[in-house]
């Protein structure tokens, strides 16, 4: 990303003079008093290099002093040197760190070799070149992340579609989830491609539609998290019997609570805050609060229910083996790691990182990073590393193992010859060895 200047032929120095002379001269911007100043520049630039190199005696075959194309003086030297001079610190109005140094090497014969290594000048970035290269990296991390998340939980969600086995209330919850963030990521790509700067400036009523979905997504996704914090602390907590809990309970918390959620945040935003998309808020302007802090009430009593689970777990189950326990267990350990990952990034948005650049840096990185990886962490804790989805996969490929070898062993078996003729001779053959 680093923009270097590249090594510069020296044949180029008189045709690129030609050409930048006859631009000047037709230029109407440009007098004749100008050309003489120009001009006049460039010869004091090679006088000032012919008087560097008179400063050091040198003796026996040597290149003249030149000037290339950039400015820089290659001063009289020795045959067969290595000159090494400091990097411009101007042009074509970028500014390069002059620390640096460019490389020139005057050949035995007595000539500048033919380009001049400048690859160690490096420009020095202005602040908001750095933040548009680091804006630039941020949407790649956003764009990789998105796209590898999305895959991960399309593979989850077909393995939560086909593994009928499986489907306990639990592994339901896990598999809404995954839907909830499936189409989460979906509407991100939507955003991201159909929200250019001329339709937010339009504030088309579809635009305000596709916001209002992503939203409504992203407020789904902690809902269904917060169904994952509810069956657990029923289960472990209150010791209730899973058998009493109802499939369509978390459906109506985490797909249907959100709906008016989000109605009541896009009657607040068209009625007070209603431009760009609905994307951002005017200062002054909480409509956005509306659907965000029932987003932080479900975390903290999320944060409540693990608290509460963790310490059951680590007294009263510690000595428990049965397999309802193992697997209480490991959904315990993988909402542990999982909410705070859903937690975090969203708090995130609340923190400044300050003034110092660093912590800017390190704050954009790792909010892209987790932002957009979400996806992946949940398919992999609640689908890739889940035991039981692990099992039922092995018995499906044990037993299509076993379907495909008996086939096999049936289309060998139909292909042995089994005419009346062979069968006769061999009989008979057998009965005059006896």
């Amino acid at each position: 990303m680093d923009r270097v200047l590249k090594g510069l032929p020296v044949q180029q120095e008189k045709q690129t003079a030609t050409t930048v002379a006859r631009a000047t001269a037709v230029s109407p911007r440009r007098g004749p008093c100008h050309r003489s100043a120009q001009s006049h520049g460039l010869r004091f630039n090679d006088q000032n290099c012919e008087n560097l190199s008179l400063a050091s005696n040198i003796s026996g075959l040597q290149c003249n002093a030149s000037v290339d194309l950039i400015g820089t003086c290659w001063p009289r030297s020795p045959a067969g040197q290595l000159v090494v001079r400091p990097c411009p610190a101007f042009f074509y109005g970028v500014r390069y760190n002059t620390t640096n140094s460019g490389y020139r090497e005057c050949l035995a014969n007595g000539s500048w070799a033919a380009r001049v290594n400048y690859s160690e000048c490096q420009e020095i970035l202005s602040e908001e070149k750095k933040s548009k290269v680091h804006y630039h990296i941020a949407v790649i991390i956003n764009y990789l992340g998105h796209c590898i998340s999305l895959a991960a939980l399309l593979v989850a969600f077909v393995l939560f579609l086909r593994l009928r086995s499986i489907r306990c209330l639990r592994n339901i919850i896990h598999w809404n989830l995954i839907s909830a963030f499936i189409l989460r990521n979906a509407t991100w790509f939507v955003v991201q491609l159909t929200m250019s700067p001329e339709v937010h400036q339009s504030n088309v009523g579809w635009c305000r539609l596709v916001t209002a979905a992503y939203n409504y997504f992203h407020v789904t996704n902690f809902f269904w998290m917060f169904g994952e914090g509810c069956y657990l602390h029923t289960a472990i907590v209150l010791t209730y019997s899973t058998d009493r809990l109802r499939k369509w309970m978390f459906i109506c918390i985490g797909w249907g609570v959100p709906f008016p959620i989000i109605v009541a945040w896009a009657i607040g935003k068209l009625y007070y805050d209603n431009e760009k998309c609905w994307f951002g808020k005017r200062p002054g302007v909480y409509t956005d609060y509306i659907y965000q802090g029932p987003m932080i009430l479900v975390l903290l009593i999320n944060f409540i229910f693990l608290f509460n689970i963790v310490r059951i777990l680590m007294t009263k189950l510690r000595a428990s083996t049965t397999s309802e326990t193992i697997q209480y267990r490991k959904a315990v350990k993988a909402t542990l790691v999982l909410l705070p990952l859903l937690g975090i990034t969203y708090m995130l948005f609340f923190v400044n990182p300050g003034e110092d650049e660093v912590s800017r840096v390190v704050f954009i990185y790792f909010n892209s990073f987790l932002e957009s990886f979400q996806g992946f962490f949940v398919s992999v804790f609640y689908c890739f590393l889940n035991s039981e989805v692990r099992s039922a996969i092995r018995k499906r490929w044990h037993r299509w193992q076993d379907k495909h070898s008996i086939r096999a062993r049936v289309a060998r078996a139909m292909s042995i010859p089994t005419s009346p003729t062979r069968v006769s001779f061999h009989s008979i053959k057998q009965s005059t060895a006896v």
